[in-house]
């Protein structure tokens, strides 16, 4: 991953493998996803304790012994000593005393090492952050819910199904569930919604494979049942991916005449039915004027708003492509505007709650004249738009926007 791999993708490959056990697969997500969420603040503990030239292997192998530690609350004199050993087998005796050495001091001494006084130093260290983000949500949110943020981001992801209640009830689905090791409740908000504790057991079980049940956030759901098409409406879901959203307005109103377009054929290639499938660029869109009743885009974006799932974006991202992005989006909400017939409706949305992608990118694209708010969404709590603030609403950050062409 720090050569650029995704968490999930980089997992999922290795896990194809027939040479990792199942049974391991979970403990070696915890620790491979919590090093990475927290090496900002291993390596500031290691920094205290060790000269720089730390091999990289070598650190690897600190991060997952002090995470399993300070993190997971496991033994000790375990970790250590299963570390150690590991070590000597494979680096020799001169690697297995240094790491040994390097282990305890650091058990020893984590408590009594300085910390910044200034909070985005002191905040940045203690939650793992970046200090560009933690110094941007100090000043929006100030600074006890910039760090009620930084907590909630830090906490192991949760997970929600989508059911297909065609074929399954959510008791149903909870129970069959149950048996399985995977512990759901019903959604607060979706009724067609199930929180879970994990979805390893789920992945190559029927109910995934005959699509009874989607892995689906919450947020991801409603930005699907925001597009509500009319009888006969033409939709473009105009950055379909995989087709989740697509699968689930065709679920939803089957009536409606679907059509899913991405930039990446593979991707594309994965919808199943017979939707009709466009392999092009939502910003030089290809498509005729004035064709479409709605446009869903789920654009392109930071992707700030799920880091609990993709912790590895925290080190990627730098405060320039924010706005980076926000002109993507303008430039992609104004190419497909022109597929709009009038009066037609754009659902926009991004897995982002950061201004320039969302509240102050709708007030751009309000002053071209060519879309006012299309109030009130089919969601909670009505209105044109729905934002979920993490620390607030305890989901992933998430922005709709509901826009009719003039």
């Amino acid at each position: 991953m720090e050569e650029g791999g995704l968490l999930d993708e980089t997992i999922d490959r290795h896990f194809s493998s027939p040479w990792v056990a199942h049974v391991y697969k979970p403990l070696i997500y915890e620790i491979t996803s919590g090093v990475v969420r927290w090496k900002f603040y291993l390596d500031w503990l290691l920094s205290h304790l060790v000269k720089e030239g730390l091999k990289k292997d070598v650190r690897h192998l600190l991060w997952m012994s002090l995470y399993q530690v300070f993190f997971m609350k496991k033994a000790v004199y375990h970790v250590v000593n299963e570390t150690v050993d590991y070590a000597k087998k494979e680096k020799g005796q001169g690697i297995a005393n240094f790491v040994n050495a390097v282990l305890r001091r650091a058990i020893r001494e984590k408590d009594g090492l300085p910390m910044p006084h200034d909070p985005v130093s002191r905040l940045s260290i203690s939650h793992s952050f970046p200090a560009w983000l933690v110094e941007r949500w100090c000043a929006r949110f100030g600074e006890k819910k910039a760090e009620d943020l930084l907590a909630l981001l830090n906490r192991s992801p949760r997970f929600a199904l989508r059911i297909d209640t065609r074929k399954i009830t959510r008791e149903e689905a909870i129970t069959r569930l149950a048996d399985l090791g995977i512990k759901a409740v019903k959604s607060a908000l979706l009724e067609k919604a199930l929180i879970v504790d994990r979805v390893g057991p789920l992945l190559d079980n029927e109910l995934l494979k005959d699509h009874t049940i989607h892995i689906q956030d919450e947020t991801s759901q409603m930005a699907g049942l925001a597009v509500a098409p009319r009888s006969a409406d033409l939709v473009l879901d105009a950055c379909a991916g995989q087709g989740t959203k697509t699968d689930q307005i065709k679920e939803e109103w089957p009536y409606a005449r679907v059509l899913a377009m991405d930039l990446d054929g593979k991707k594309l290639g994965s919808i199943r039915g017979t939707t009709c499938l466009v392999r092009a660029d939502a910003l030089k869109n290809p498509l005729k004027k004035g064709r479409f009743d709605c446009i869903l885009l789920d654009a392109p974006c930071s992707s700030l708003g799920i880091l609990r799932k993709h912790p590895e974006i925290k080190w990627r991202r730098s405060e320039r492509d924010i706005s980076t992005y926000g002109g993507l989006q303008l430039g992609m909400i104004g190419s497909l505007g022109e597929s709009l017939r009038q009066g037609g409706r754009l659902v926009y949305s991004v897995c982002s709650f950061e201004p320039e992608e969302t509240t102050d990118l709708v007030e751009k694209v309000k002053k071209t004249g060519i879309f006012a708010p299309d109030a009130p969404l089919p969601l909670p709590g009505g209105g044109a738009c729905f934002l979920s603030l993490p620390h607030m609403s305890g989901m992933d950050g998430f922005f709709i926007a509901g826009l009719k062409k003039l």
